[in-house]
Order: C-alpha cells, then sequence, then structure tokens
C-alpha cells in the first residue's frame, strides 16, 4: 500500500516536496518550496505521451519505464541528500510517476509519501482558496502615471502587496521586458500565498492597477476588493519619471533593442515622427529623451482617462521617494 497525503495536510508539514514531473511542467508552477527531481525529460514525456495517445498504454508504460531504469542512478542521487527527512514526492495527478517513485524509495528504506491527486490536486486547492478568499485589510491604493515610483514606494511597506512582482510583469506593452512573466497557474500560486501573509495586517498598501497585467489576469473577488480601497494619487515630474523609466527599463543591451522594436511597432496613439524620435535617441544613447517622449506622448495619453474617472482621497509626489513614504506613513 503506498502511503498518501492530501494537499491541505501536506502544506501543514515541514516535510521536503520533490516534484517528479518535467522540467517545463515544473517551471509552469510548483508547490511551496519544491524541488525538482525528474523522471523524465520534457523530450522523454513528449515521446511516452505519442505512444499513449497513437499507440497504446502499455507501450507508453514500458517506454517510461525504460527511460526511468536508464537514469536511476542520477535519480537517486538527487534523491539521497533527503534520505534522513520525510518527502512527499508529487507528480501531474498523483499516478504512475509518484507511485513509482515513493515505493522505490520506501522499499530502500527511505520515509516517502505520495501527494494525492498530485499537482493537479494542488492547483485545485489554490483556486478554490484563492477565488474565494476574503482578504480582510483596508486597502490603500497607490494610483498614477507610469514610472511614478509606486513600487518603488511599495518596498518600503512589508504590508503592501505588489501584484506586478507577483506577475513579474510591469503591466503594459513594455512590461515584460527585462523579466520572465509567470504564468497564470504560478501567479495565482504565489497571490494566495502573499494573501495569506498580510490577512492579519490592518492596512494593505498596493499599486493600482488594471484587472489584466500582461496576459495575466487578476481574480475578481480580489479585484472587486481593489476598487473599494483609499485611493492616494502619486505624481511626479516627467524628468524624474523618465529617469525611473531608464532604470526599470533600459538596463541593458537586449532590453534596449526589445524597446525600440517596440517603440516602432506601436501603432496607436504615438505619431510616427515621435517613434522615429525614440528611435534616434536610442541610437544615440539618449535613453533619458527617449524615455521622456514615450512617457509624454504614449504612456500618459494611455493612462490618463483612467485616473480621470477616479476620486482620490489625497495626492503625493514621489520625486522624493523618502518624502512620499513619510506622507503615506500619516494615513496610517
Amino acid at each position: 500500500m503506498i502511503p498518501k497525503i492530501s494537499v491541505a495536510e501536506a502544506l501543514k508539514t515541514n516535510h521536503i516536496f520533490i516534484d517528479t514531473r518535467t522540467p517545463k511542467e515544473f517551471a509552469e508552477d510548483h508547490l511551496p518550496h519544491a524541488i525538482n527531481v525528474p523522471i523524465l525529460s520534457n523530450e522523454e514525456r513528449a515521446v511516452v505521451g505519442t505512444l499513449y495517445t497513437q499507440v497504446s498504454r502499455e507501450d507508453a508504460v514500458n517506454k517510461g519505464v525504460e527511460l526511468f531504469a536508464q537514469k536511476l542512478p542520477t535519480f537517486m542521487k538527487q534523491i539521497n541528500q533527503y534520505r534522513n527527512q520525510k518527502i512527499i514526492i508529487n507528480c501531474w495527478r498523483g499516478g504512475m510517476r509518484s507511485r513509482a517513485a515513493v515505493a522505490l524509495l520506501n522499499a530502500l528504506g527511505y520515509d516517502a509519501i505520495q501527494l494525492k491527486g498530485g499537482y493537479k490536486s494542488f492547483r485545485e486547492y489554490v483556486r478554490d482558496r484563492l477565488y474565494n478568499y476574503d482578504f480582510k485589510p483596508q486597502l490603500i491604493m497607490l494610483w498614477g502615471l507610469t514610472c511614478t515610483g509606486k513600487t518603488k514606494i511599495l518596498t518600503h511597506f512589508e504590508n503592501s502587496l505588489d501584484v506586478e512582482g507577483l506577475a513579474q510583469h510591469r503591466s503594459s506593452l513594455f512590461g515584460g521586458v527585462g523579466l520572465n512573466p509567470h504564468t497564470q497557474k504560478r501567479f495565482e500560486n504565489l497571490l494566495l500565498r502573499r494573501l495569506e501573509k498580510l490577512n492579519t495586517e490592518k492596512v494593505v498598501f498596493v499599486e493600482g492597477e488594471g484587472r489584466r497585467i500582461g496576459d495575466l489576469i487578476i481574480p475578481e473577488t480580489l479585484w472587486k476588493k481593489f476598487m473599494k480601497g483609499k485611493n492616494i494619487l502619486i505624481t511626479g515630474s516627467l524628468n524624474q519619471r523618465a529617469n525611473v523609466a531608464v532604470e526599470e527599463y533600459l538596463k541593458d543591451e537586449e532590453n534596449i533593442i526589445k524597446i525600440k522594436e517596440i517603440a516602432l511597432s506601436l501603432r496607436q496613439l504615438i505619431s510616427k515622427e515621435n517613434k522615429e524620435k525614440i528611435a534616434k535617441s536610442i541610437d544615440n544613447q539618449d535613453y533619458h529623451t527617449a524615455a521622456k517622449i514615450l512617457l509624454e506622448f504614449y504612456y500618459d495619453p494611455l493612462y490618463s482617462h483612467t485616473l480621470k474617472q477616479k476620486t482620490f482621497d489625497a495626492e503625493i509626489n514621489s520625486d522624493d521617494i523618502e518624502h512620499a513614504v513619510k506622507e503615506l506613513k500619516k494615513l496610517l
């Protein structure tokens, strides 16, 4: 009999989580602090999957066993460092991969348990809790034009929810430049964990966002909570905002090339003349001028309409971040 544990019970333990899925599956999302020790590589799983759908389950199973047997020494070498610890092993849905690993390890004297339902059950657990989560703190929403330092302000508060940081996307057409945006699965996993950590706070600071962040979507229940928060308008001079833009977006050659490509591809709001000015400024390494044009003639027209529809409880200038933080603390 293979010992099993539910997701809810597993998350209460301090056991080691071993995820036997492929590196690709693991990268999309995984349990908190899980370690990836794949039974099959991305390519090997594709081969097994093709056999399953086009030939037979038996042929797929046999091929999977054959491939696992070949890498068993490597697998055991990775696992061996956890010999004296309790291990919870998962695959995609609590099937053959994790079952085989648990059976093998327990036969060799390890203390291993299979996660009931695998990663799939964890994903269902996250969605069920997140989409019905009762987030209790009062929210102070920081709104403002692009690069007014809202994200930097959040770093000064432990009781802050950096949704863009969890998404690894800055929420605009240029928002993924220099970052590795998360999947919706990973975003929701990290978001739930952050909400649970913050739920005992009286007040939480959040950057005002549209419901969509790149390709990701903020859950409706949380979004409605955002819309009921106390609204603070963060302002900043164009020069200082351009400084922030250069720091955030134009850090290295790869980012600079992407910014230029995206700027030249813009078809709305910004004129051909300004697009050419941006490209020329970038070519001349005058990144500050390029940033100013992008902010003034693309970002500001794009987001000003949203800000005009809101009523603000206070307005704070962020050219001096430390001063802005002090002003916000007065609201607590």
